[in-house]
């Protein structure tokens, strides 16, 4: 959704898209990345920044790299220390500033920062922050300026006003369970959901398809009460979905310690699922079992590769093979450091 758009137009920076006088640091930086060195391509942004301060890419770009290394403070820093020059992408700037708050969990900020950026995306995440809050009178009046804004962002602005607009106040309270989720409060969205989304579910043709989204949300962070629940108020599985339902049956197994049955489960269904979100299950299922089971974990992980696989496989304490199967650069170093 509407963060998901916005943390990628901050990786086509740090990748390699700037232009102008910062060409020459963007290519050098592009190349350590594709080294997979997180920490020499933004100390280049830094010594570039260094000498030209006033130059806003360059201040995205560091901010970016110190971001991911997880220096949020250094990087809200560097943005805040940029808008004085940003003149016309001052906007852009604070929206990024209400990112980093996103990422610590900090909604006054988000909220503070986003509406200044004065832009529909900021509009929009600040309609989720008072969602959040529980003020629906000021999320539905930012939402009603940006609805008709096109793309995704006007379609997720409209389908928070329909929820806000039912009748069944347990369905309108699904827009603050939303909202929780998109902005990183997963566990406490998941912990609230149960009511809104089975009332939602008596109501809407796609009701099944949200129990079984929550459903999946609920098992991805460990809450497999919530999550059964919801999914045994599935009474027909959506069209094409029936291996989802027994994939999050399977990762709930999984995160309660049952990795036989979890792993039975996931091996029953491998015929009928497409590939990719076979895999994600599997991995999904694998990083939450890693603590309690760090072996069958691995075991879930034989003859699978990716991103998703070497997290799981760091997870369950198998540095070297996570290693062997990451795929981006980056991490694969920052595992081997």
């Amino acid at each position: 959704m509407l963060t998901t758009l916005l943390m990628l137009a901050g990786c086509t920076v740090i990748k390699g898209l700037l232009v102008g006088n910062s060409k020459q640091t963007v290519a050098d930086a592009d190349a350590l990345l594709k080294a997979g060195d997180l920490v020499a391509a933004t100390a280049k942004y830094d010594e570039a920044l260094a000498k030209a301060p006033a130059d806003v890419d360059l201040a995205i770009g560091a901010s970016y790299g110190h971001m991911l290394m997880g220096e949020g403070t250094k990087a809200d820093g560097i943005l805040a220390a940029s808008e004085p020059a940003a003149q016309t992408r001052l906007g852009e700037i604070k929206l990024r500033r209400a990112l980093l708050a996103m990422r610590e969990g900090d909604l006054d900020k988000v909220k503070e920062y986003a509406l200044a950026s004065g832009m529909p995306a900021g509009k929009l995440l600040a309609a989720e922050a008072d969602l959040a809050d529980g003020d629906r009178d000021a999320a539905k009046a930012l939402l009603e300026e940006v609805k008709d804004t096109p793309g995704d962002l006007g379609a997720t602005a409209t389908a928070y006003l329909q929820l806000m607009a039912d009748p069944n106040a347990l369905v309108g309270g699904l827009s603050e369970a939303q909202a929780l989720w998109a902005l990183g409060q997963r566990k406490i969205a998941v912990r609230s959901v149960e009511d809104l989304v089975r009332a939602y579910a008596d109501t809407r043709d796609d009701g099944s398809e949200q129990l079984l989204l929550w459903a999946g949300r609920a098992a991805a962070v460990g809450e497999t009460e919530i999550s059964t629940n919801l999914l045994d108020a599935i009474s027909v599985s959506p069209a094409g979905q029936a291996w989802r339902v027994q994939a999050t049956r399977a990762i709930n197994a999984c995160a309660s310690g049952d990795g036989a049955t979890c792993t039975k489960i996931l091996d029953t269904i491998k015929p009928i699922a497409p590939a990719d979100g076979y895999l994600d299950a599997r991995a999904t299922a694998a990083m939450l079992l890693a603590p309690k089971d760090g072996a069958t974990a691995k075991a879930l992980l034989d003859g699978y590769s990716g991103d998703a696989v070497a997290r799981a496989l760091a997870e369950s304490g198998d540095s070297a093979g996570a290693m062997n199967v990451a795929a981006d650069p980056v991490f694969k170093k920052q595992l081997g450091g």
